[in-house]
C-alpha cells in the first residue's frame, strides 16, 4: 500500500500521526512575556489580536494551526486525486490508451469541466475508497465515450445525482440485479405499482440476502433505501398477489452506467 492509498484507507490513523507534529510545533513556540505585556498595555487586547497576530503566543499558535491544517488538507486532497486516477487506470486493460483518452478528455473544454466536477465531489467528502471507486467508474464511462462533449449536459446531470447520494446509496443502487423478491401481504397499489409502505419488508429481505445481522448495519441500509426511494430512484411493483419486487426507476437506470461495476 503506497502513501496515497494509506491516507485514504487509514485517514484517522494518518491524522492521528500528523497531530503529533502539530503538538510538537506548538510546543516549540516561545512566549515572550515582556513583549506580550508591552503590546497589551500599549494597544489593548482587541487591537493586539487584529494588528499584531503572531507577535505573541496566541497569535503564533493560531498561525501554526492554520499552517498545519493547510498542509494536511493539501496532502489529503492530493492523495484522494492520486487514488482516483490509479483506480481509473486500473479499470481499463490498455493503460496507455486510458491515459491518452484522459488527456484528450481534460484538454477539451467540456471534458475539463466534467473532470473538475469529479474533483469537487471528491473534495467535499472525507477520504472514502467506496466513493473514489464510484467516481473512477464515472470517469471511465465518460472518457471512453468518444462523444462525451456532445453528451455534456447528460454527464453533468449524472454527476449532480452522484453528488447528492452517499457512497453507500450508490453501492446499493448498483446492486439492483440482486434485489430479492419479498412478501408484502395486504397493500395498496396503482396498477402494478405499490403505493403503500413497502420499505420495512424490502429492507428485511435485502439484509437477509446479504447476511447483514448487525443492528447498526441494518439501520444504515434502511436509511439508504429510504433515501433512494424518497429521491425517486427506487419503486416497488406487484409481481403477483403476494410477491413484490423492488426496481430502479428511469432516473436510476440512467445513472447506473456511470457507477456500475
Amino acid at each position: 500500500m503506497d502513501k496515497n492509498e494509506f491516507i485514504v484507507v487509514n485517514n484517522e490513523m494518518y491524522l492521528g500521526t500528523q497531530s503529533k507534529s502539530l503538538e510538537e510545533r506548538i510546543n516549540e513556540i516561545n512566549l515572550d512575556k515582556d513583549r506580550e505585556y508591552e503590546i497589551k498595555k500599549e494597544k489593548g487586547l482587541d487591537i493586539v489580536k487584529d494588528k499584531f497576530l503572531g507577535s505573541f503566543k496566541l497569535g503564533d499558535i493560531a498561525l501554526t494551526i492554520i499552517g498545519w491544517s493547510e498542509e494536511v488538507n493539501k496532502e489529503i486532497k492530493d492523495a484522494k486525486k492520486a487514488v482516483l486516477l490509479e483506480q481509473y487506470i486500473n479499470k481499463i486493460d490498455n493503460q496507455e490508451d486510458s491515459i491518452n483518452k484522459l488527456k484528450l478528455f481534460i484538454t477539451n473544454p467540456q471534458g475539463n469541466v466534467l473532470f473538475n466536477k469529479i474533483l469537487m465531489i471528491l473534495d467535499d467528502y472525507p477520504p472514502d475508497l467506496e466513493l473514489i471507486n464510484h467516481l473512477a467508474r464515472a470517469l471511465k464511462y465518460m472518457v471512453n465515450n468518444d462523444n462525451f462533449y456532445k453528451m455534456f449536459e447528460q454527464h453533468k446531470f449524472a454527476l449532480a445525482q452522484i453528488e447528492k447520494l452517499t457512497p453507500q446509496a450508490l453501492t446499493i443502487l448498483t446492486d439492483y440485479k440482486n434485489y430479492p423478491e419479498f412478501n408484502l401481504g395486504m397493500s395498496m397499489s396503482f396498477g402494478a405499482k405499490v403505493t403503500s409502505e413497502w420499505h420495512d419488508k424490502f429492507i428485511e429481505a435485502y439484509c437477509k440476502s446479504k447476511s447483514i445481522d448487525s443492528l447498526e448495519m441494518r439501520s444504515r441500509v434502511a436509511h439508504v433505501i429510504i433515501q433512494l426511494e424518497s429521491q425517486g430512484y427506487l419503486e416497488a411493483f406487484k409481481k403477483n398477489d403476494s410477491t413484490v419486487v423492488c426496481e430502479v426507476t428511469k432516473i436510476g437506470k440512467d445513472l447506473i452506467p456511470y457507477i456500475e461495476v
